[in-house]
């Protein structure tokens, strides 16, 4: 049976995509090691031992997408550029 997880993007970040990259990048830096901004359940070993912070990136990536639902992860928006290509520059004709 598939399980399917609906994800609550807040209005601050305002489309799916760019919920997408910050999840993302917040995935990255959980795996080298920064902290976590929501409580985390560990898993734990087949002898009930809590393991370390684990590698895996479908468990950070569940993080990252948590604290990116409950607003816990600041971003930027990107400035945009636009160039004007209307000016004309002379051609030589040498």
């Amino acid at each position: 049976m598939n399980q399917r997880t609906i994800v609550r993007v807040p209005e601050e970040i305002a489309n799916k995509y760019r919920f997408v990259v910050v999840a993302g990048k917040r995935c990255e830096q959980l795996q080298r090691g920064a902290f976590p901004k929501v409580e985390v359940v560990v898993p734990v070993n087949k002898h009930g031992q809590a393991q370390d912070a684990p590698k895996l990136a479908s468990f950070w990536g569940q993080v990252a997408v948590a604290e990116v639902e409950e607003n816990r992860i600041a971003f930027e928006e990107p400035e945009v550029i636009t160039l004007d290509y209307t000016t004309e520059a002379p051609i030589s004709s040498e």
